[in-house]
């Protein structure tokens, strides 16, 4: 048997596991459940008083009606109220916790320190073979996200159920237990003598339920990474033809996912399953024992229907803290993860105001300043409100400071930065001063970036720095990096974050303002670095001194690089200006340049520009180096321009967004029924259903036939003489005790199977429509989405089917049993009964639907809009901290945060209701049915009245399946646009030519799925092997997409596209895209090894060998870096690629698309982040490697970088 490595971490453990600490609980509000739990056991005392003394009083004659009613109605009021109030004011306590928790976690993620969080102690078994898979030891985007949200809700079941349950065990058998004691010391005994077994189960298998529960809450953070990861990468998985391989990695990880959580449940089930053995054994031998002595006429008969009524109680109420125990497991196990991501280190920070002074040994030392956790203070007076902040309007457009007087120049001071796992330091020593336009210069590798991560105080997590930076104040810095990556949603709302007070004015400035309503998501790569120079100098705008710009012109047309030039000079005299570039025009702006060339040697220098970026170029690479991950991250929070609107809200109303990104999917205004049933149909197991729905019917019916049965024997053991004919009530007790225990159990398996099934079909298609989307909806791509998509609205659909669908069914079919047992057995009472239970329902779903159903829907449309936050806010961390806006972006969650705690409370109270409602009803008619049953034999009325109480459950049950039911259509509504595979981009059958010998371009023309108007139009071109296409226009003009189109990922909406004279209309999408390899703009890097992104590149039967992929690497100048890293092809090299600088992640990109067997490779600004001498070289090498291929180049710099004769495509 294979040894479990999970399991076998959590032994290593000797340390005693302790319920954590879950954060600040108000005290008063835990008198209130103290209160409510005293209520609801004194309402159970009289319920049971008021049947009893009803029964007894038919057996005798002597019935007192007013005495019942007032014992009864008394009672149930005194019951409902506890249901309706502690329901509530649970939900309120864990709102508040909530909040608290989310609000430090963002803090956290706020300033970096979330991400790179240890995730898991030993690394899991089942970890896929496909290249793409992700790093398993740490936290990630998706995984932070899911923690923010669907961690933080799984809280909700201990606030809910545990902490009102232990409440509860402590004031329900203690004030029941002094209620039978007083009444029937015997039973009291026996209940005194079997109740400790319930909680010594409960911890023998509570242990091995943490530890499964811990392996499945892995399982999904694991989840949720591979989600991101694979989201991310899918340009590269389509252009390189590997989506459908990938999409088996998916069903490996959630296979495993499904299986940890299954085994999850087994083991709470099976404690579930034990402790009702355990509460239904010892009930069945209080009602044995009170049987016999009543018959030997030792015990009255309403005290022994008392204890029989009150003795389940006991028990119910230590068996829902054993429930609870397992229900709220994944929550705290997701604490755990928060109170490590909250307890883990700061990121440090080498920048100060000053250098350090040598003082006198009996002085204070100045040492430099390590930024810590942003810590939550009481604002002064006339600080602006977090509605201010959140919107934007703070401070009336002024600086909420006064900056620095003027430029100062930047001193460093003994700089070393060095990467985790690396023995060499990137920066060895670095000693410079920055002022002016100080251009940072070197090769490709050198470590420029990480230079400017320094200055902007966004190093890796991980990275060690030391020595001083002085000159730099972190409140006046303007940073754009390598890679920009947006929090909100449209540039015109991105530039308002970052404090623009005429976002339109700085828009036009640098040539964005036809995009200002745009979706972020939809811009071009020299839009979006337009975008990001634009935040930059809005803080410059705002104050800033000192302006960090690393390759701000890379993507951009000659024009629109001037644009950028031009701005950045007329603030050159506000700010210092650091920059790092590889163009010429750019590099001219410099006054002075530092060269970084490897650890040995650093400089500073009066040179012309030119000249150091030529004697830079001539210096060694540093064998690794580490700067912004290159992944164009485009986080979307929600589908409207801003989140921090709402009641009383004073944000400026924006115009409505526009942009094909918003009307990708189209919305749907009724309630999505087909989506819902097409999780139970043929397809999706409706056998399994049905059969869990008949398992569930089954379990009621048995505790209802125990509860029949139990009151029967008891009251006719009064006046029965012989103990034979009480023989098969005994046994039927006992039967219908063990039958119920197992049929609950069977059936929760099977239901919560046929819900993984069911959600794991549709996190396939979900992911399938994503995949065939993604050229068209970029937006579907980043961020949250795929997270809100593939885990959270999933996995909401997985926990919402079991819990509405059987319930609904059930509920229905117990009305229906017991009114008919009531006509067979009390035929006077069956309409009573019937109407009122029935009235009862539909009373206390009217109140939990209809009352809360926009706090159900908004509830989980705030959640996704949560999900996508906290994924932009980690996504975009860097950028926001580096530039001082962390604040706001925060704020809007905060607000988004405090939407969803009206939701959830107002959800929580009807749902309060609609329960209180049933039980007020049941425990009322629980009373009457004896004072309404006079001449009806005793222990018939019995009978009745005791099915009457126990209709009380089914029908809760029943009443919260029908409040889940708005979130469960909101859930399908949300899902369904996607769920439907999009019109595919041909329907070609004929196979690819092999190969392709001639491309030609005739009159094409584009769109975006959902838009008007075309991206281009009039693309003419031809190309046959050997030769080159290449295309180019300016920023926007649609390049990138013209590459999508020839992929076959998008569809032309004009002209043709052939290949050997074949158009490709024609031709199967699947054979097309084998022939044609992509190597997409900032192509992304998968968290994985050198080898496993090269490994991408070809099917796995046939995997590029070792010297094959060293020859690729040779061919684009890797060859030397790789020989330097420590574990050669095997090295990890961080999510997105950090572990590489930006020219390095390019090369490996261009590397993975020539070691297809492709004969048409596009390749899109495969030298943006190059210097000329690399990029020239490298340039040589692809067109050696490519002398037999079809290559379609997108660049800039095309008629530099392309062979002569190379035709030439302008947009």
């Amino acid at each position: 048997m294979t040894k479990d490595p999970w399991r076998a971490a959590q032994r290593q453990s000797d340390a005693p596991r302790r319920r954590p600490e879950l954060g600040p609980v108000p005290r008063a509000w835990l008198a209130v459940l103290c209160a409510l739990a005293v209520f609801k056991a004194v309402g159970l005392v009289l319920v049971a008083g008021g049947i009893a003394a009803g029964v007894a009083g038919l057996m005798s004659g002597d019935l007192d009606t007013r005495r019942i009613l007032l014992l009864g109605v008394g009672g149930a009021l005194l019951r409902a109220l506890a249901s309706w109030g502690t329901r509530g004011v649970a939900q309120r306590i864990a709102v508040t916790v909530k909040q608290h928790l989310r609000g430090r976690l963002w803090d956290r993620i706020a300033n970096g320190d979330a991400e790179g969080a240890e995730l898991a102690s030993d690394p899991a078994p089942d970890r896929p073979s496909a290249p793409a898979r992700i790093s398993r030891d740490r936290e990630g985007e998706g995984s932070v996200a899911v923690l923010a949200t669907d961690g933080l809700d799984d809280l909700d079941e201990y606030y809910r159920t545990s902490l009102p349950a232990i409440i509860q065990a402590v004031a329900v058998p203690l004030l029941i237990g002094i209620r039978i004691l007083g009444a029937d010391w015997p039973s009291a005994l026996i209940i005194v003598l079997t109740v400790p077994l319930v909680p010594l189960f409960m911890i023998l298998i509570g242990k091995h339920t943490q530890d499964r529960t811990d392996e499945a809450t892995g399982a999904l953070a694991r989840l949720a990474n591979h989600m991101t990861e694979l989201a991310r990468g899918l340009p590269v998985l389509v252009g390189l033809g590997r989506v459908e391989e990938q999409s088996r990695a998916l069903d490996e990880i959630q296979h495993a996912y499904r299986r940890r959580t299954q085994e999850t449940l087994r083991t709470a089930f099976l404690s579930s399953l034990a402790l009702e053995l355990i509460a239904t054994l010892s009930v069945a031998l209080v009602a044995v024992v009170l049987g016999l002595r009543l018959m030997n006429g030792t015990v009255g008969l309403e005290v022994a229907l008392i204890a029989l009524i009150l003795a389940p109680e006991c028990f119910q109420a230590l068996r829902e803290v054993g429930t609870a125990f397992h229900a709220s497991q994944n929550g705290l196990s997701a604490l755990s993860r928060i109170r490590r991501i909250l307890g883990g280190a700061h990121r440090g920070d080498v920048r100060g105001n000053e250098l350090p002074v040598v003082a006198d040994i009996t002085s204070a030392i100045d040492l430099p300043i390590t930024r810590t956790e942003h810590q939550q203070t009481t604002p002064p007076a006339g600080f602006p409100t977090l509605e201010q902040i959140a919107s934007g309007t703070a401070w009336g457009g002024a600086a909420p400071n006064t900056a620095p007087a003027a430029a100062a120049a930047i001193e460093v001071r003994d700089l070393v930065v060095q990467h985790a796992d690396r023995s060499a330091p990137v920066i060895a020593g670095l000693d410079a001063t920055l002022s002016g336009i100080t251009a940072i210069t070197g090769p490709s590798g050198a470590g420029k970036s990480t230079l400017l991560a320094a200055l902007a105080g966004t190093l890796p997590a991980d990275a060690s720095a030391s020595g001083w930076i002085a000159g730099v104040d972190p409140e006046y810095v303007g940073w754009a990096p390598q890679t920009p990556r947006a929090f909100t949603t449209t540039p015109w709302d991105e530039l308002t974050l970052y404090g623009a007070s005429n976002p339109d004015a700085m828009l036009r400035e640098l040539g964005l303002h036809d995009a200002a309503y745009s979706a972020i998501s939809e811009l071009s790569p020299g839009e979006l670095r337009r975008l990001a120079v634009a935040r930059a100098l809005t803080r410059v705008d705002r104050g800033a001194n000192v302006l960090i710009l690393d390759e701000p012109t890379a993507h951009l047309d000659a024009k629109s690089a001037a644009r950028v030039r031009d701005a950045i000079t007329r603030r050159a005299d506000r700010a210092t200006v650091v920059l790092a570039t590889h163009e010429p025009e750019t590099l001219a702006l410099a006054t002075h340049t530092v060269a970084v060339a490897s650890p040995q040697e650093y400089g500073t220098s009066e040179q012309d520009p030119q000249d150091s970026a030529a004697s830079g170029a001539d210096e060694a690479d540093v064998p690794y180096s580490c700067a912004q991950p290159s992944t164009v991250a485009l986080p979307v929070i929600t589908d409207t321009v801003r989140i921090a609107d709402g009641p009383g809200s004073q944000a400026i109303r924006l115009p409505k967004l526009r942009g094909p990104a918003h009307h990708a999917l189209r919305r749907i205004g009724r309630v999505p029924w087909r989506m819902i049933t097409r999780a139970v149909r043929p397809g999706s197991g409706t056998l399994t259903w049905l059969f869990g729905i008949l398992l569930a019917f089954i379990t009621t019916g048995m505790g209802l036939a125990l509860t029949a049965v139990s009151g029967w024997l008891i009251v006719r053991a009064s006046v029965e003489e012989f103990i034979m004919y009480l023989l098969v009530a005994i046994v039927g007790v006992r039967f219908f005790g063990i039958g119920r225990a197992v049929s609950r159990y069977t059936e929760r398996l099977v239901t919560h199977a046929a819900a993984f099934r069911a959600t794991d079909r549709l996190r396939s298609t979900l992911w399938r429509s994503i995949a065939a989307r993604g050229a068209g909806s970029r937006r579907l791509l980043e961020g949250g989405s795929p997270v809100d998509y593939l885990v959270t609205l999933t996995d909401e659909m997985r926990d919402l089917l079991p819990r509405t669908i059987p319930p609904l069914v059930v509920g229905v079919l117990s009305i229906a049993a017991i009114s008919l047992t009531t006509l067979f057995v009390a035929p006077h009472a069956a309409l009573a009964v019937a109407v009122t239970l029935l009235l009862a329902a539909i009373a206390g779903l009217a109140v939990a639907v209809l009352v809360a159903r926009g706090a159900a829907r908004s509830r989980i449309r705030e959640r996704s809009v949560l999900v996508r936050g906290t994924s932009a806010l980690a996504t975009a961390a860097d950028e926001l901290r580096a530039n001082g806006s962390s604040l706001p972006a925060v704020a809007r969650l905060d607000r988004t945060g405090a939407r969803l705690a009206r939701a959830e409370r107002g959800s929580a109270w009807s749902a309060g209701l609609g329960s209180a409602i049933v039980v007020f009803a049941c425990s009322a008619l629980a009373v009457a049915v004896p004072t309404m049953s006079v001449g009806t034999p005793g222990e018939l009325a019995c009978v009745v009245a005791l099915l009457a109480l126990a209709a009380t459950e089914p029908l809760e049950e029943f009443v919260q399946a029908g409040h889940r039911l708005p979130a469960l259509s909101e859930v399908s509504r949300r899902v369904s646009p996607l769920a439907a595979q999009p019109e595919p981009v041909s329907t070609g059958t004929a196979p690819a030519p092999v190969p392709v010998r001639e491309l030609v371009l005739s009159g094409v023309a584009a769109a975006y799925p959902g838009t008007d108007g075309s991206v281009f139009r009039g693309a003419s071109g031809s190309v046959r092997a050997g030769g080159w296409l290449v295309v180019s226009g300016r920023s926007g003009s649609g390049k990138s997409t013209l590459l999508s189109v020839i992929m076959g990922a998008l569809r032309a909406t004009a002209g043709t596209i052939t290949a050997n004279g074949i158009p490709l209309t024609e031709i199967d999408a699947d054979s097309w895209r084998s022939r044609v390899a992509w190597c997409p703009q900032d192509a992304y890097v998968f968290d994985s090894s050198v080898r496993a992104n090269l490994l991408i590149a070809r099917p796995r039967d046939e995997a590029p060998t070792d010297d094959e992929m060293l020859e690729v690497l040779e061919r684009v100048g890797l060859a030397d870096l790789v020989d330097g890293l420590p574990d050669g092809l095997d090295t990890h090299v961080g999510a997105g690629g950090s572990g590489l600088s930006g020219g390095e992640r390019q090369r490996l990109a261009v590397a993975r698309a020539l070691l297809t067997r492709a004969d048409v490779i596009l390749l899109d600004e495969p030298a943006a982040h190059l210097d000329r001498p690399t990029a020239e070289a490298m340039m040589t090498d692809i067109r050696e490697a490519t002398s037999d291929k079809i290559v379609v180049l997108v660049s800039h710099r095309g008629d530099a970088q392309a062979p002569a004769g190379a035709e030439i495509v302008r947009l």
